[in-house]
């Protein structure tokens, strides 16, 4: 617990040592699977301008590593600033909370420094998003004019989708069912980023930064987080329509 609690200290001494004075707005993106397949890293397929000039001018590292493969303990250590086998995740079904009810999280320890914490899409994996202790208020949930995101654009594959979570329902007990109640692997819409899930969570994000820009004196920690590159591929079809197939 000690350990834990230095580490953390440090991560946040370090995101804020540099304007300790003002203490700075936060902006935490996670990304699912990415491996280093940026123009940064360089790769010649990735068409990825934002990223690289991100890298440009900031720090880029060359030997970092997940701790586990899977998204549930990988996502814990990196919150925690611990390994799984000292939090206790190794697999996607254990809460870090239950395993060590103690273990104080980076957004958890910059709410005792006064930042308001909020996240918007995957940060924590699943249910497990420690609303309670990490996160300090909700996101912005309602977008006006904007409905909220679907699985598919196309009806096949929804139907497709439906089809097999009840087949998978009616097969498996539902530790089992896993990835089995999927739709199709990918697809291309012809539809607007915010059609889809992360393109809707970027809306919320950039709409609840604002309306938290209106409390200047209270600084704030968003996580962002994309389900993206994680299968299933689905992205607006403009995206890829960069590549050549």
């Amino acid at each position: 617990m000690k350990k834990s609690i230095r580490l953390i200290s440090l991560i946040a001494s370090v995101i804020g040592g540099v304007c300790a004075a003002d203490r700075p707005n936060i902006l935490f993106i996670a990304i699912d699977d990415m491996r280093p397949e940026f123009g940064c890293y360089g790769s010649e397929l990735a068409i990825s301008p934002n990223l690289d000039k991100l890298a440009s001018e900031g720090v880029l590292f060359e030997r970092a590593y997940c701790q586990q493969a899977i998204c549930s303990p990988s996502r814990a250590s990196i919150m925690t600033g611990t390994r799984p086998d000292t939090n206790g995740v190794i697999e996607n079904y254990t809460y870090f909370r239950d395993a060590n009810p103690d273990t104080v999280t980076l957004p958890q320890y910059l709410i005792s420094q006064g930042y308001e914490t909020v996240h918007a899409g995957k940060i924590y994996h699943g249910k497990f998003d420690d609303q309670e202790k990490s996160w300090s208020r909700q996101p912005v949930s309602k977008l006006p004019g904007i409905k909220r995101p679907m699985p598919y654009a196309k009806k096949e594959n929804m139907e497709i989708q439906n089809r097999n979570r009840a087949e998978a329902a009616a097969k498996y007990p539902p530790e089992a069912r896993g990835g089995l109640g999927n739709g199709p692997a990918y697809e291309a819409g012809d539809v607007e980023d915010h059609f889809y899930t992360d393109g809707y969570d970027t809306l919320r994000a950039i709409a609840t930064m604002k309306e938290m820009a209106k409390n200047p004196s209270k600084p704030f920690f968003i996580g962002l987080g994309f389900k993206k590159p994680h299968l299933n591929w689905i992205a607006p079809k403009r995206y890829w329509d960069l590549y050549d197939p």
